[in-house]
């Protein structure tokens, strides 16, 4: 079975679920530089179809760090719509 984004485009835009996740060692925060664009980020992903945002931010993590973190809890809920120039991801 494919496993299939949770990423859907509409007349009225584009919607993508993606987890991102807060990861904490010695008081420094950890987190992603694309050479494509200007800006940090923090480590995480696209949801795909029938995955819990616990389970795609673990698996997230682990793709982009080789390590298996555990989820102490959810820390906030982010509504961004925006176009992306750099990405030319447009909502």
């Amino acid at each position: 079975m494919e496993e299939l984004d949770l990423t859907f485009k509409t007349s009225e835009g584009k919607f993508n679920y993606r987890v991102g996740a807060i990861i904490i060692r010695d008081k420094k925060i950890l987190m992603v530089k694309n050479d494509n664009a200007p800006y940090y980020y923090s480590v995480g992903g696209r949801v795909k179809l029938n995955e819990t945002s616990e389970e795609a931010v673990v698996r997230e993590t682990f793709e982009e760090t080789g390590i298996k973190f555990e989820i102490d809890r959810l820390a906030f809920i982010h509504e961004h719509f925006f176009e992306e120039e750099i990405t030319r991801e447009y909502y």
